[in-house]
């Protein structure tokens, strides 16, 4: 009773922390539905052990995480350290400002994927993380974690500070559909540099992909159609290259297949003895030892 109690108000303090509205909410419990037909057979207790402090470890980075990015980001900025500019090349291609995306639009459709691509960024890897951890899968949890911005992010800043490439609104000279408010010309500029690789295109496709892998077909149509939903608004709203977006793609698959190398050489070095108390198995090398003393 009380690890449910702690976990509920850990994801809660996660939602209250990230601004999450009643929609978001909303998705969260729907992609949770069918959340039994993917739990492993761990007893509740032992998983709590382990798991409460893991979502902990990753509540802690994601309030830490954002900050740091912005110090890279005016770093960066500061040290113009890019030796290749992108902005007109990539103006140059046919069709690669996605102003095709935007065939068919509203002021309605607008507000939607306004709020798609706001919380996209975050929102994607937490209901897969938060359901992950409903399927009591430490494993998984580390997948859709790693897989995301743990990786991703040292990963492709090599490109952000290699190569300047903004939005596609700015280069255009259009108005931002994002409707924000920047306080002073470099501030702006900061916010629209860092293009290429789509990073909203590379969290939320891994995140489609590990759900690919789930059982449970509510999660999976979800997820799916959020994400598709996410990268697709990085073209609507005017915000990304579709070469940004193919290369985001790209990257998500590489870091996924990375992650999965990773987690499993490290599930090879974990200790016998761990792997028996999470499972909640007899250590029968550890028992035989032990009544011949």
């Amino acid at each position: 009773m009380y690890g449910i109690i702690v976990s509920i108000f850990l994801i809660w303090r996660i939602g209250v922390a990230g601004g999450w509205s009643s929609a978001c909410w909303v998705l969260l419990l729907v992609c949770l539905l069918g959340v039994r037909k993917d739990q492993i057979d761990v007893d509740w207790k032992r998983f709590f052990v382990f798991g409460i402090p893991m979502l902990g470890v990753f509540y802690y980075f994601y309030g830490t995480g954002n900050g740091f990015w912005w110090k890279i980001a005016n770093w960066m900025f500061e040290n113009n350290r890019h030796p290749w500019t992108w902005d007109n090349a990539m103006n140059s291609i046919p069709l690669n400002n996605a102003a095709w995306a935007r065939a068919f639009n509203t002021p309605a459709l607008d507000k939607a994927f306004v709020w798609i691509y706001n919380y996209g960024f975050v929102l994607s890897l937490w209901i897969c993380i938060v359901r992950s951890f409903w399927t009591k899968s430490m494993k998984k949890m580390l997948s859709y974690a790693l897989s995301g911005h743990l990786m991703q992010f040292p990963l492709i800043l090599p490109f952000y500070n290699l190569i300047l490439l903004r939005e596609v609104w700015w280069v255009k000279g259009q108005p931002d559909l994002l409707g924000r408010n920047f306080a002073t010309e470099n501030e702006m500029l900061v916010n629209v540099m860092n293009c290429f690789p789509s990073m909203h295109t590379s969290i939320s496709f891994a995140m489609l992909l590990l759900a690919l892998r789930e059982k449970d077909r509510i999660f999976k149509y979800m997820m799916v159609t959020y994400c598709a939903s996410i990268i697709f608004s990085t073209m609507y709203l005017q915000i990304h290259w579709v070469l940004d977006v193919f290369a985001g793609m790209a990257f998500a698959y590489g870091t996924v297949k990375l992650a999965d190398l990773v987690i499993n050489y490290g599930s090879r070095l974990l200790p016998s003895w761990f792997k028996s108390f999470y499972e909640g198995k007899k250590d029968t090398k550890y028992a035989t030892d032990t009544m011949a003393a």
